[in-house]
């Protein structure tokens, strides 16, 4: 990529980041004005910047032809697996005895986020370490 096409996409996300980060706090704002906080509903727009996050992040490595990133991708896929079987096992555990109120979704929701969030720490942790 050209330098002035990195430069570009860089800004591009961090504006679409500001864009939608101030979306989020809109929604949250207006659930709390009007007495309610539905946390389903105000962690969408939050969902949509762990990739623009993880884009901003890793993109200046983004060279499949290079063994040190399908190295990072390599490891941090099978770090982020192995979180994600332990996640579920304790989601399992806790569900198990019916604490919460969730529903499916809810529950399937914050399973896709959390490994969303872990494979994007993990990645960037590695891109920065290797």
């Amino acid at each position: 990529m050209k330098p002035s096409e990195e430069k570009f996409l860089k800004w591009f996300l961090i504006a679409l980041m500001i864009i939608i980060g101030f979306w989020g706090l809109a929604r949250v704002i207006s659930q709390l004005q009007h007495g309610e906080f539905g946390w389903f509903a105000a962690l969408t727009p939050f969902m949509m910047l762990i990739p623009l996050f993880y884009n901003l992040m890793v993109f200046p490595h983004w060279d499949m032809k290079d063994e040190r990133w399908r190295r990072i991708i390599e490891r941090s896929s099978y770090i982020s697996s192995q979180i994600f079987i332990l996640v579920l096992a304790g989601l399992l555990l806790v569900l198990a005895t019916y604490p919460t109120d969730w529903t499916a979704l809810q529950t399937v929701l914050a399973v896709f986020v959390l490994y969303g969030l872990t494979h994007t720490v993990i990645t960037i942790v590695l891109t920065k370490r290797m």
